[in-house]
């Protein structure tokens, strides 16, 4: 089978497995995001373009949530929970990842799916995937069942291997961070989940997707198409 078939099949059913998953994201997304919203910055010289920048963190002291780090400070989080994009707009992301990883427990998220192109860039290098054993977090985008919208983008954020060169955000210090680029196009007004599919959580079973893979404000937001 080749590589577009196979991901095509992995994609149904990663879609068709994943209703605790989408269902947990309708949950997520029906409560007020308790941060501030992250709006997308429209392009002065390209129309129907805007750019939004994320992190991802190995912990949740670069400040997001309050000082040291909140009630969870040794948790994985996301630098923002409620991200706000234009309709019918092409959204250039970047997100800058500073923790390490390893495998994902399904190999499909080690792909780039959905984005404008079917890459991204990583460091300024244009990639279709992540090396097996190298992905250290997702930025995987879905519908919330019931809202009729199919949207999905799924693009593996890559290990950090550290670097000489630290840097210094709210009480937390980190390597330099691996800077991830890529765009989508949104369509109508809608909302959207967005998560990490890397297992980076703590749970009872074991799995890795427990405590902040759970948790609204950690590794999973909204995206709000307006």
């Amino acid at each position: 089978m080749d590589r577009s078939k196979s991901l095509g099949v992995a994609l149904v059913s990663v879609l068709l497995g994943g209703g605790a998953l989408a269902l947990g994201g309708f949950v997520l997304a029906s409560n007020t995001p308790h941060q501030k919203a992250l709006q997308c910055i429209e392009s002065s010289t390209h129309s129907h373009t805007c750019s939004v920048t994320l992190s991802t963190f190995p912990d949740s002291l670069e400040g997001v949530h309050g000082a040291n780090g909140g009630p969870h400070p040794d948790w994985v989080t996301y630098s923002n929970d409620n991200v706000v994009v234009p309709a019918n707009t092409t959204v250039n992301m970047t997100i800058d990842q500073y923790d390490t990883g390893g495998n994902v427990n399904n190999p499909f998220f080690d792909s780039v799916v959905g984005t404008n192109g079917g890459t991204a860039a990583v460091n300024g290098k244009v990639v279709t995937h992540v090396a097996l054993g190298d992905t250290g977090h997702t930025f995987t985008l879905r519908g919330i069942p019931g809202n009729g919208k199919t949207l999905f983008v799924s693009v593996p954020l890559p290990y950090n291997f550290g670097t000489k060169f630290p840097v210094r955000l709210g009480t937390g210090t980190y390597p330099k961070p691996v800077v991830v680029k890529f765009s989508f196009t949104t369509g109508g007004p809608a909302v959207y989940e967005f998560n990490c599919e890397f297992p980076c959580g703590g749970s009872r079973e074991g799995n890795g997707f427990g405590e902040a893979m759970q948790a609204f404000g950690y590794m999973s937001g909204t995206i709000t198409v307006k």
